[in-house]
C-alpha cells in the first residue's frame, strides 16, 4: 500500500482495536455463577464476534433459551458497570490512530458490541476522540441488523468513495460489510477471527501483528 490510497477507515472494535476477552470472561464467568455453574466457558474466545445472543446460542445450543436470556441479563449488568474496565487496547493500535488522524484520514468504529459499553470502553482507553462516528446496532433505531448495513449507512451518511475507503476487521462478519459496499478489506490476523476455517480463497491483506497496523499507510 502506498500513502494516500485510503482517506477513510472503519475499524471493527473486538478482536481489532482491543482485546475484550479479559472482560467478557470475567462478567460472563461472572453470569454464569449467578445462573447455572456448570456452562463451559472452555472454548469462549473461539466465539467472540457476533452479537452476545448469537453468541450464547452458538456456545450453548444444548441448553434452554430461557437460561441463555437469564446469563444475558447478568452478563450486561456485570459488564456495563466493570467488565468493560478489563478491556485493553491492542499494542500499537493508539499510535497507529494518532498517525492516520495526523494524516488526515477519516475514522471510523463499526461493531456489533452494544454503544452504551463500545463507548465506555473506548472512552476510558482514550481513544473515543479519534472516531468520526461510532457505529453500533443500536446506534440508530430500528437497530441495525448486521454489520454489512451498517458500512452502507456509514457508506451513504459520509460519502465515502468504496476506492478509498479500508475496513479492518478480524472475521467473516467485517469482510462481507467491506464486500457489501466494495471497501477495501484487511484481515485483523491477531484477533478472534475464524477466517480459515469458513473462507476460502482470500485476496485479502492480513495483519499478523497489531503494531504492524501503523505501516499500513507507508
Amino acid at each position: 500500500m502506498t500513502r494516500g490510497v485510503f482517506r477513510n477507515i472503519i475499524f471493527d472494535l473486538d478482536g481489532t482495536l482491543i482485546d475484550s476477552f479479559p472482560g467478557i470472561l470475567e462478567s460472563l464467568g461472572h453470569a454464569v455463577a449467578q445462573v447455572n455453574p456448570s456452562l463451559d466457558l472452555t472454548d469462549l474466545k473461539t466465539h467472540i464476534g457476533p452479537p452476545l445472543p448469537e453468541m450464547l446460542s452458538r456456545m450453548w445450543p444444548q441448553h434452554d433459551e430461557e437460561i441463555r436470556k437469564k446469563v444475558l441479563y447478568e452478563f450486561r449488568s456485570d459488564y456495563n458497570n466493570r467488565g468493560f474496565l478489563f478491556s485493553v487496547a491492542y499494542p500499537g493500535i493508539p499510535e497507529a490512530l494518532h498517525q492516520f488522524q495526523a494524516l488526515g484520514i477519516a475514522l471510523f468504529v463499526l461493531t456489533n458490541k452494544p454503544k452504551a459499553p463500545t463507548r465506555r470502553i473506548l472512552a476510558h482507553l482514550g481513544l473515543e476522540f479519534h472516531f468520526r462516528e461510532i457505529l453500533s446496532p443500536d446506534s440508530i433505531q430500528p437497530p441495525l441488523s448486521s454489520k454489512s448495513e451498517g458500512a452502507l449507512l456509514l457508506a451513504k451518511k459520509h460519502s465515502l468513495i468504496a476506492s478509498e475507503t479500508l475496513l479492518v476487521g478480524d472475521s467473516p462478519d467485517d469482510l462481507k460489510a467491506a464486500r457489501a459496499v466494495g471497501f477495501a478489506f484487511m484481515e485483523a490476523g491477531y484477533g478472534y477471527g475464524q477466517f480459515d476455517e469458513i473462507v476460502t480463497g482470500k485476496e485479502w491483506l492480513r495483519l499478523k501483528s497489531s503494531t504492524d497496523l501503523a505501516k499500513v499507510m507507508d
